[in-house]
Protein backbone atom coordinates (compact mmCIF):
# COMPACT_ATOMS: atom_id res chain seq x y z
CA UNK A 1 0.00 0.00 0.00
CA UNK A 2 1.28 3.50 -0.86
CA UNK A 3 0.90 6.81 0.94
CA UNK A 4 -0.44 9.80 -0.96
CA UNK A 5 3.10 10.98 -1.64
CA UNK A 6 4.50 7.72 -2.89
CA UNK A 7 6.34 5.80 -0.13
CA UNK A 8 5.06 2.33 0.49
CA UNK A 9 3.55 1.82 3.98
CA UNK A 10 4.92 -1.71 4.13
CA UNK A 11 8.40 -0.25 3.44
CA UNK A 12 7.88 2.14 6.33
CA UNK A 13 6.81 -0.62 8.74
CA UNK A 14 9.68 -2.89 7.65
CA UNK A 15 12.10 -0.02 8.32
CA UNK A 16 11.30 -0.47 12.02
CA UNK A 17 9.65 2.84 12.95
CA UNK A 18 6.33 3.22 14.77
CA UNK A 19 3.32 3.92 12.59
CA UNK A 20 2.94 7.62 13.33
CA UNK A 21 -0.33 7.74 11.39
CA UNK A 22 -1.87 5.54 14.12
CA UNK A 23 -0.35 7.59 16.92
CA UNK A 24 -1.34 10.98 15.54
CA UNK A 25 2.31 12.04 16.00
CA UNK A 26 3.56 15.47 17.01
CA UNK A 27 4.51 18.11 14.47
CA UNK A 28 8.07 18.03 15.84
CA UNK A 29 9.52 14.60 16.56
CA UNK A 30 13.07 13.61 17.46
CA UNK A 31 14.51 10.27 16.34
CA UNK A 32 17.79 9.19 17.93
CA UNK A 33 20.43 7.57 15.77
CA UNK A 34 20.35 3.74 15.69
CA UNK A 35 24.08 3.14 15.26
CA UNK A 36 27.38 3.96 16.94
CA UNK A 37 28.35 5.97 13.86
CA UNK A 38 27.85 9.69 14.39
CA UNK A 39 27.03 11.74 11.30
CA UNK A 40 25.47 14.71 13.02
CA UNK A 41 21.95 16.15 13.08
CA UNK A 42 19.39 15.99 10.28
CA UNK A 43 16.21 17.99 9.78
CA UNK A 44 13.38 16.36 7.81
CA UNK A 45 10.71 18.73 6.49
CA UNK A 46 7.71 16.93 5.01
CA UNK A 47 3.95 17.18 5.52
CA UNK A 48 3.36 13.49 4.80
CA UNK A 49 3.49 11.50 8.05
CA UNK A 50 4.78 8.28 6.50
CA UNK A 51 7.35 9.90 4.28
CA UNK A 52 8.92 12.05 7.00
CA UNK A 53 9.01 9.07 9.40
CA UNK A 54 10.70 6.82 6.84
CA UNK A 55 13.23 9.51 5.99
CA UNK A 56 13.87 10.11 9.70
CA UNK A 57 14.36 6.41 10.43
CA UNK A 58 16.62 6.01 7.38
CA UNK A 59 18.75 8.88 8.63
CA UNK A 60 18.84 7.38 12.13
CA UNK A 61 20.14 4.07 10.77
CA UNK A 62 22.90 5.98 8.96
CA UNK A 63 23.98 7.75 12.17
CA UNK A 64 21.97 10.99 12.25
CA UNK A 65 20.09 12.37 15.23
CA UNK A 66 16.96 13.37 13.35
CA UNK A 67 14.24 15.96 13.88
CA UNK A 68 11.10 15.64 11.72
CA UNK A 69 8.68 18.53 11.17
CA UNK A 70 5.64 18.96 8.96
CA UNK A 71 5.28 22.71 8.45
CA UNK A 72 7.25 25.75 7.34
CA UNK A 73 6.73 27.35 10.75
CA UNK A 74 8.15 24.37 12.67
CA UNK A 75 11.09 24.13 10.28
CA UNK A 76 11.78 27.83 10.68
CA UNK A 77 11.77 27.53 14.47
CA UNK A 78 14.21 24.61 14.36
CA UNK A 79 16.60 26.32 11.92
CA UNK A 80 16.65 29.52 13.96
CA UNK A 81 17.46 27.79 17.25
CA UNK A 82 19.42 24.60 16.45
CA UNK A 83 22.29 23.48 14.26
CA UNK A 84 21.89 20.81 11.59
CA UNK A 85 24.34 19.02 9.32
CA UNK A 86 21.86 18.14 6.56
CA UNK A 87 18.22 18.74 5.65
CA UNK A 88 15.66 16.96 3.45
CA UNK A 89 12.89 19.12 2.06
CA UNK A 90 9.61 18.30 0.36
CA UNK A 91 8.69 21.11 -2.03
CA UNK A 92 4.95 20.78 -1.32
CA UNK A 93 4.26 21.85 2.26
CA UNK A 94 0.69 23.07 1.99
CA UNK A 95 0.24 26.82 2.42
CA UNK A 96 3.99 27.55 2.77
CA UNK A 97 5.97 25.75 0.08
CA UNK A 98 9.55 24.50 0.06
CA UNK A 99 10.85 27.37 -2.06
CA UNK A 100 9.99 29.76 0.77
CA UNK A 101 12.09 27.61 3.07
CA UNK A 102 15.01 27.73 0.62
CA UNK A 103 14.78 31.49 0.73
CA UNK A 104 14.83 31.37 4.52
CA UNK A 105 18.01 29.25 4.46
CA UNK A 106 19.71 31.96 2.41
CA UNK A 107 18.47 34.68 4.77
CA UNK A 108 19.84 32.76 7.75
CA UNK A 109 23.16 32.26 5.90
CA UNK A 110 22.87 28.49 6.06
CA UNK A 111 24.44 28.11 2.61
CA UNK A 112 26.89 25.39 3.65
CA UNK A 113 24.25 22.94 4.88
CA UNK A 114 23.54 20.20 2.30
CA UNK A 115 19.87 20.08 1.25
CA UNK A 116 18.21 17.07 -0.40
CA UNK A 117 15.06 18.04 -2.32
CA UNK A 118 12.20 15.53 -2.47
CA UNK A 119 9.24 16.14 -4.78
CA UNK A 120 6.54 14.60 -6.90
CA UNK A 121 6.74 17.53 -9.33
CA UNK A 122 7.88 17.12 -12.93
CA UNK A 123 11.45 17.43 -14.22
CA UNK A 124 11.18 21.08 -15.28
CA UNK A 125 10.07 22.10 -11.78
CA UNK A 126 12.97 20.17 -10.25
CA UNK A 127 15.38 21.81 -12.70
CA UNK A 128 14.00 25.22 -11.81
CA UNK A 129 14.40 24.37 -8.12
CA UNK A 130 18.08 23.60 -8.71
CA UNK A 131 18.48 26.98 -10.38
CA UNK A 132 16.78 28.74 -7.47
CA UNK A 133 19.20 26.99 -5.13
CA UNK A 134 22.16 28.06 -7.24
CA UNK A 135 20.93 31.65 -7.34
CA UNK A 136 20.62 31.63 -3.55
CA UNK A 137 24.09 29.98 -3.30
CA UNK A 138 22.66 27.03 -1.37
CA UNK A 139 24.12 23.51 -1.25
CA UNK A 140 21.38 21.55 -3.05
CA UNK A 141 23.04 18.16 -3.35
CA UNK A 142 20.30 15.96 -4.83
CA UNK A 143 16.73 16.17 -6.14
CA UNK A 144 14.80 12.93 -5.51
CA UNK A 145 11.47 12.15 -7.14
CA UNK A 146 8.44 10.31 -5.78
CA UNK A 147 7.78 7.48 -5.32
CA UNK A 148 10.88 7.75 -3.14
CA UNK A 149 13.37 4.90 -3.50
CA UNK A 150 15.10 4.10 -0.22
CA UNK A 151 18.40 3.17 -1.89
CA UNK A 152 18.59 6.57 -3.57
CA UNK A 153 17.62 8.25 -0.30
CA UNK A 154 20.43 6.49 1.57
CA UNK A 155 22.87 7.43 -1.18
CA UNK A 156 21.79 11.07 -1.02
CA UNK A 157 22.18 11.19 2.76
CA UNK A 158 25.67 9.68 2.55
CA UNK A 159 26.82 11.83 -0.38
CA UNK A 160 27.14 15.39 0.93
CA UNK A 161 30.24 16.95 2.36
CA UNK A 162 28.63 18.24 5.50
CA UNK A 163 28.64 21.82 6.64
CA UNK A 164 27.00 22.65 9.94
CA UNK A 165 24.13 25.11 9.70
CA UNK A 166 25.51 27.79 11.95
CA UNK A 167 25.39 31.16 10.21
CA UNK A 168 28.60 31.66 8.29
CA UNK A 169 30.91 34.41 9.43
CA UNK A 170 31.64 37.14 6.93
CA UNK A 171 35.18 37.17 5.57
CA UNK A 172 37.13 40.33 6.21
CA UNK A 173 37.28 42.72 3.27
CA UNK A 174 39.90 45.37 2.64
CA UNK A 175 38.92 49.03 2.76
CA UNK A 176 39.13 50.23 -0.84
CA UNK A 177 38.57 53.77 -2.06
CA UNK A 178 39.53 55.79 -5.11
CA UNK A 179 42.94 56.72 -3.71
CA UNK A 180 43.77 53.09 -2.91
CA UNK A 181 42.99 51.94 -6.48
CA UNK A 182 45.02 54.82 -7.95
CA UNK A 183 47.90 53.87 -5.67
CA UNK A 184 47.62 50.24 -6.81
CA UNK A 185 47.82 51.34 -10.44
CA UNK A 186 50.92 53.43 -9.77
CA UNK A 187 52.57 50.60 -7.79
CA UNK A 188 51.82 47.99 -10.47
CA UNK A 189 49.82 45.84 -8.04
CA UNK A 190 47.45 44.75 -10.80
CA UNK A 191 48.48 41.86 -13.02
CA UNK A 192 46.96 39.44 -15.53
CA UNK A 193 46.25 35.72 -15.51
CA UNK A 194 45.20 33.77 -18.58
CA UNK A 195 42.61 31.02 -18.89
CA UNK A 196 43.16 28.76 -21.93
CA UNK A 197 40.50 28.36 -24.62
CA UNK A 198 40.39 24.89 -26.18
CA UNK A 199 38.94 23.84 -29.54
CA UNK A 200 36.35 21.26 -28.49
CA UNK A 201 36.53 19.00 -31.53
CA UNK A 202 40.33 18.62 -31.55
CA UNK A 203 41.57 19.65 -28.12
CA UNK A 204 43.91 22.24 -29.65
CA UNK A 205 44.55 25.37 -27.56
CA UNK A 206 43.48 28.30 -29.72
CA UNK A 207 43.63 31.23 -27.34
CA UNK A 208 43.32 32.62 -23.83
CA UNK A 209 41.14 35.03 -21.92
CA UNK A 210 42.98 37.69 -19.93
CA UNK A 211 41.65 38.10 -16.38
CA UNK A 212 42.42 41.04 -14.10
CA UNK A 213 44.03 40.22 -10.74
CA UNK A 214 45.04 42.42 -7.80
CA UNK A 215 47.52 41.55 -5.07
CA UNK A 216 47.31 44.05 -2.23
CA UNK A 217 50.52 43.79 -0.14
CA UNK A 218 48.76 44.48 3.15
CA UNK A 219 45.83 42.12 2.47
CA UNK A 220 46.74 39.60 -0.23
CA UNK A 221 44.64 38.72 -3.27
CA UNK A 222 41.52 40.84 -3.75
CA UNK A 223 38.58 39.26 -5.54
CA UNK A 224 37.68 40.77 -8.96
CA UNK A 225 34.05 40.56 -7.79
CA UNK A 226 35.02 43.23 -5.26
CA UNK A 227 37.43 45.55 -7.05
CA UNK A 228 35.92 45.64 -10.56
CA UNK A 229 32.49 47.00 -9.51
CA UNK A 230 34.25 49.48 -7.23
CA UNK A 231 36.53 50.67 -10.02
CA UNK A 232 33.50 51.11 -12.27
CA UNK A 233 31.60 53.00 -9.57
CA UNK A 234 34.57 55.27 -8.84
CA UNK A 235 35.14 56.10 -12.51
CA UNK A 236 38.49 54.29 -12.68
CA UNK A 237 37.51 51.42 -14.96
CA UNK A 238 38.94 53.04 -18.12
CA UNK A 239 42.35 53.36 -16.41
CA UNK A 240 42.20 49.80 -15.09
CA UNK A 241 41.03 48.32 -18.42
CA UNK A 242 43.77 50.10 -20.38
CA UNK A 243 46.35 48.79 -17.90
CA UNK A 244 45.01 45.23 -18.16
CA UNK A 245 44.89 45.44 -21.96
CA UNK A 246 48.50 46.61 -22.16
CA UNK A 247 49.66 43.94 -19.69
CA UNK A 248 47.75 41.19 -21.48
CA UNK A 249 49.06 42.04 -24.94
CA UNK A 250 52.60 42.50 -23.67
CA UNK A 251 52.64 39.28 -21.64
CA UNK A 252 51.12 37.03 -24.30
CA UNK A 253 52.87 38.40 -27.40
CA UNK A 254 55.49 35.63 -27.53
CA UNK A 255 52.84 32.92 -27.38
CA UNK A 256 50.77 34.72 -30.02
CA UNK A 257 53.70 35.18 -32.39
CA UNK A 258 54.73 31.49 -32.10
CA UNK A 259 51.22 30.13 -32.68
CA UNK A 260 49.43 31.36 -35.83
CA UNK A 261 45.75 32.00 -35.22
CA UNK A 262 46.19 32.22 -31.43
CA UNK A 263 44.05 34.96 -29.81
CA UNK A 264 43.86 36.79 -26.50
CA UNK A 265 40.47 38.06 -25.27
CA UNK A 266 40.20 41.13 -23.05
CA UNK A 267 37.04 42.39 -21.35
CA UNK A 268 36.06 45.98 -22.19
CA UNK A 269 34.10 47.95 -19.60
CA UNK A 270 30.94 49.91 -20.30
CA UNK A 271 32.65 53.22 -19.61
CA UNK A 272 35.31 52.48 -22.24
CA UNK A 273 32.70 51.52 -24.80
CA UNK A 274 31.56 55.15 -24.66
CA UNK A 275 35.03 56.36 -25.68
CA UNK A 276 35.06 57.05 -29.41
CA UNK A 277 38.89 57.05 -29.31
CA UNK A 278 38.96 53.45 -28.03
CA UNK A 279 39.81 51.88 -31.43
CA UNK A 280 42.87 54.11 -31.75
CA UNK A 281 43.93 53.42 -28.13
CA UNK A 282 43.72 49.67 -28.69
CA UNK A 283 45.56 49.87 -32.01
CA UNK A 284 48.32 51.86 -30.32
CA UNK A 285 48.71 49.20 -27.59
CA UNK A 286 48.94 46.45 -30.22
CA UNK A 287 51.55 48.36 -32.21
CA UNK A 288 53.59 49.07 -29.07
CA UNK A 289 53.92 45.35 -28.35
CA UNK A 290 54.14 44.14 -31.94
CA UNK A 291 50.92 42.11 -31.88
CA UNK A 292 48.66 41.82 -34.94
CA UNK A 293 45.07 43.10 -34.60
CA UNK A 294 43.74 39.66 -35.56
CA UNK A 295 45.22 38.26 -32.34
CA UNK A 296 42.95 40.37 -30.11
CA UNK A 297 39.30 39.83 -29.23
CA UNK A 298 37.46 42.42 -27.17
CA UNK A 299 34.71 40.97 -24.98
CA UNK A 300 31.63 43.07 -24.28
CA UNK A 301 28.64 41.98 -22.21
CA UNK A 302 25.31 42.33 -23.95
CA UNK A 303 23.96 44.68 -21.26
CA UNK A 304 26.91 47.03 -21.86
CA UNK A 305 26.54 46.83 -25.64
CA UNK A 306 22.82 47.61 -25.52
CA UNK A 307 23.08 50.52 -23.06
CA UNK A 308 24.09 52.84 -25.94
CA UNK A 309 23.65 50.90 -29.17
CA UNK A 310 24.60 53.71 -31.57
CA UNK A 311 27.94 54.42 -29.87
CA UNK A 312 28.68 50.71 -29.36
CA UNK A 313 27.97 50.13 -33.05
CA UNK A 314 30.39 52.91 -34.01
CA UNK A 315 33.22 51.60 -31.81
CA UNK A 316 32.77 47.87 -32.52
CA UNK A 317 32.49 48.46 -36.26
CA UNK A 318 35.77 50.38 -36.34
CA UNK A 319 37.48 47.68 -34.27
CA UNK A 320 36.22 45.01 -36.67
CA UNK A 321 37.45 47.01 -39.68
CA UNK A 322 40.91 47.04 -38.10
CA UNK A 323 40.76 43.22 -37.87
CA UNK A 324 40.10 43.01 -34.11
CA UNK A 325 37.51 40.43 -33.06
CA UNK A 326 34.45 41.29 -30.96
CA UNK A 327 32.75 38.84 -28.62
CA UNK A 328 29.36 39.17 -26.96
CA UNK A 329 29.97 37.89 -23.43
CA UNK A 330 27.47 36.36 -20.96
CA UNK A 331 25.08 35.72 -23.83
CA UNK A 332 21.53 34.94 -22.74
CA UNK A 333 21.71 36.54 -19.29
CA UNK A 334 20.24 39.91 -20.33
CA UNK A 335 17.08 41.00 -22.08
CA UNK A 336 18.42 42.15 -25.43
CA UNK A 337 20.33 39.16 -26.81
CA UNK A 338 18.60 38.91 -30.18
CA UNK A 339 18.72 42.66 -30.75
CA UNK A 340 22.44 42.69 -29.92
CA UNK A 341 23.15 39.95 -32.44
CA UNK A 342 21.13 41.63 -35.15
CA UNK A 343 22.49 45.15 -34.76
CA UNK A 344 26.11 44.83 -33.63
CA UNK A 345 29.05 43.34 -35.61
CA UNK A 346 30.12 40.59 -33.22
CA UNK A 347 32.35 37.80 -34.50
CA UNK A 348 32.08 35.52 -31.46
CA UNK A 349 29.34 34.48 -29.03
CA UNK A 350 30.19 33.36 -25.49
CA UNK A 351 27.63 31.11 -23.83
CA UNK A 352 27.39 32.06 -20.18
CA UNK A 353 28.69 29.53 -17.69
CA UNK A 354 25.29 29.30 -15.98
CA UNK A 355 24.05 27.52 -19.12
CA UNK A 356 27.17 25.55 -20.05
CA UNK A 357 28.02 24.29 -16.58
CA UNK A 358 24.66 22.57 -16.03
CA UNK A 359 23.80 21.47 -19.55
CA UNK A 360 24.67 17.83 -18.84
CA UNK A 361 21.98 17.43 -16.17
CA UNK A 362 19.44 20.13 -17.01
CA UNK A 363 17.51 19.62 -20.24
CA UNK A 364 16.35 23.24 -20.25
CA UNK A 365 19.96 24.44 -20.22
CA UNK A 366 21.09 22.26 -23.13
CA UNK A 367 18.15 23.54 -25.18
CA UNK A 368 19.32 27.11 -24.58
CA UNK A 369 22.85 26.10 -25.55
CA UNK A 370 21.65 24.46 -28.77
CA UNK A 371 19.49 27.47 -29.64
CA UNK A 372 22.39 29.86 -28.97
CA UNK A 373 24.69 27.87 -31.23
CA UNK A 374 22.04 27.91 -33.96
CA UNK A 375 21.73 31.70 -33.70
CA UNK A 376 25.50 32.13 -33.81
CA UNK A 377 25.71 30.00 -36.94
CA UNK A 378 23.01 32.11 -38.59
CA UNK A 379 25.12 35.22 -38.00
CA UNK A 380 28.41 33.58 -39.02
CA UNK A 381 29.85 33.68 -35.49
CA UNK A 382 32.05 31.22 -33.63
CA UNK A 383 30.81 29.93 -30.26
CA UNK A 384 32.69 29.74 -26.96
CA UNK A 385 31.32 28.07 -23.84
CA UNK A 386 32.74 29.17 -20.50
CA UNK A 387 32.64 27.35 -17.20
CA UNK A 388 33.26 23.80 -18.50
CA UNK A 389 34.01 21.99 -15.26
CA UNK A 390 33.18 18.34 -15.92
CA UNK A 391 33.55 15.82 -18.77
CA UNK A 392 29.82 15.26 -19.13
CA UNK A 393 29.19 18.94 -19.88
CA UNK A 394 32.07 18.84 -22.36
CA UNK A 395 30.49 15.87 -24.17
CA UNK A 396 27.14 17.67 -24.39
CA UNK A 397 28.72 20.86 -25.73
CA UNK A 398 30.75 18.96 -28.32
CA UNK A 399 27.65 17.11 -29.47
CA UNK A 400 25.78 20.42 -29.76
CA UNK A 401 28.49 21.76 -32.08
CA UNK A 402 30.18 24.32 -29.79
CA UNK A 403 33.51 25.48 -31.25
CA UNK A 404 35.61 26.43 -28.25
CA UNK A 405 35.49 26.13 -24.48
CA UNK A 406 37.22 27.21 -21.32
CA UNK A 407 36.92 26.08 -17.73
CA UNK A 408 38.56 24.16 -14.91
CA UNK A 409 38.24 20.85 -16.79
CA UNK A 410 41.08 22.15 -18.97
CA UNK A 411 42.89 24.61 -16.72
CA UNK A 412 42.32 27.42 -14.23
CA UNK A 413 43.65 30.89 -14.91
CA UNK A 414 47.45 30.78 -15.16
CA UNK A 415 50.23 33.31 -14.74
CA UNK A 416 52.06 34.01 -17.96
CA UNK A 417 55.17 32.02 -16.97
CA UNK A 418 53.01 28.89 -16.72
CA UNK A 419 50.98 29.33 -19.92
CA UNK A 420 53.61 28.15 -22.43
CA UNK A 421 54.63 25.23 -20.20
CA UNK A 422 51.01 24.13 -19.78
CA UNK A 423 50.39 24.36 -23.54
CA UNK A 424 53.34 22.10 -24.34
CA UNK A 425 52.20 19.47 -21.84
CA UNK A 426 48.60 19.72 -23.01
CA UNK A 427 49.39 19.29 -26.71
CA UNK A 428 51.86 16.48 -26.04
CA UNK A 429 49.20 14.66 -24.05
CA UNK A 430 46.41 15.23 -26.57
CA UNK A 431 48.53 13.79 -29.39
CA UNK A 432 49.92 11.03 -27.20
CA UNK A 433 48.58 8.37 -24.86
CA UNK A 434 45.47 10.27 -23.84
CA UNK A 435 44.28 11.29 -27.31
CA UNK A 436 40.92 9.58 -26.55
CA UNK A 437 39.93 12.71 -24.64
CA UNK A 438 38.54 14.30 -27.79
CA UNK A 439 37.44 11.29 -29.79
CA UNK A 440 33.75 11.05 -30.79
CA UNK A 441 33.15 8.50 -28.02
CA UNK A 442 33.32 11.35 -25.55
CA UNK A 443 35.61 9.43 -23.18
CA UNK A 444 37.23 12.13 -21.14
CA UNK A 445 40.34 11.81 -18.97
CA UNK A 446 41.12 14.07 -15.99
CA UNK A 447 42.61 17.51 -16.72
CA UNK A 448 46.33 17.99 -16.85
CA UNK A 449 47.87 19.33 -13.64
CA UNK A 450 49.13 22.86 -13.88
Amino acid sequence: MQSATGIRLDQAICAGQPDESRQGGDDVREIARRTEDIRGRMLVVDDDVVQRTVIGMTGAKLGYDTVTVSTFEDASAQLRTKSFDIMTLDLSLGERDGVELLRLLAELKLNAMPVVIISGCDERILNATRRVGQALKLSLTRCLTKPLELDKLREALLLPAHGRSNPAGEAASPAIDRERILAALSRNEFFVEFQPKVELQTGRVVGVEALARWHMPEFGMVSPALFIPLAEQLGLMPDLTCRILSLAVGDIRRVVNKNPGFTVAVNISGSLLNDLLLPERIESALNEHGVAPQALIVEVTESVAMSDVERAMDILLRLRIKGIGASIDDFGTGFSSLAALARLPFSELKIDQSFARNCDRDQDMIKIVQASIGLARAFGMTVVAEGIDNPHALAKLRAAGCDTGQGYLFAPSLKIERVARWMVRWHDDITGHRSAMFLPTGQISPPIAC
